[in-house]
């Protein structure tokens, strides 16, 4: 069964499940995205695909997986460096990672974004990747967080022009400005 969760962000959730699918490429996990958001708030992810080896193909629909903590996590090696000027997932390395999840995490509550449709895990077209989902895993309670990833960049940019807005307030600018870090800590997790 596949629940869509419509504008809000999984890694505040991550909590509630016993399993999240993590798109990602064979490169790295870059800076921004739901990709970027897991490597800070589960650094051993991070350590693990770092072992992997940079950039080989032969990662393509596989999966890397981290049981030690709860939840599991799974790397889904799904695209070859990611860019949001073309179109660079492979939907058969898609396809085989989530009929191995379909296989290895049946009867578990699963998450994951729309895996593949982001620039961050493929730019692929979004209705094809949630067909290929809905194909591949029959056997999962899946929750899929449909919602605009961004740049990091982008995220912490937009919180400085917030606090801005408030520079003829001069207690509120202020408070936010002593309260950034925190704040970005538990945003963006860095």
């Amino acid at each position: 069964m596949v629940t869509i969760v419509k504008d809000k962000e999984l890694i505040f959730e991550t909590e509630n499940y016993d399993v999240i699918l993590v798109g990602t490429s064979t490169y790295n996990m870059l800076t921004g995205g739901f990709q970027s958001k897991m490597r800070f708030k589960y650094p051993y992810i991070q350590s693990g695909n770092d072992k992997t080896n940079y950039g080989d193909c032969r990662k393509l629909g596989k999966r890397l997986t981290f049981y030690n903590k709860k939840p599991t996590i799974s790397l889904m090696y799904i695209c070859g460096y990611p860019t949001s000027r073309i179109v660079n997932i492979d939907y058969e390395a898609l396809k085989n990672c989530l009929l191995s999840a379909n296989a290895e995490f049946k009867g578990k509550k699963v998450a994951s974004t729309i895996i593949g449709s982001s620039i961050f895990d493929g730019n692929g077209d979004k209705e094809k990747c949630l067909e290929i989902i809905k194909e591949c895993t029959p056997n999962l309670d899946i929750t899929l967080y449909d919602y605009v990833q961004k740049k990091r960049k982008d995220e912490m940019n937009k919180y400085f022009l917030y606090i801005r807005s408030f520079w003829k307030d001069k207690e509120k600018y202020k408070e936010l400005l002593e309260t950034r870090e925190d704040y970005l800590k538990s945003q963006f997790l860095n």
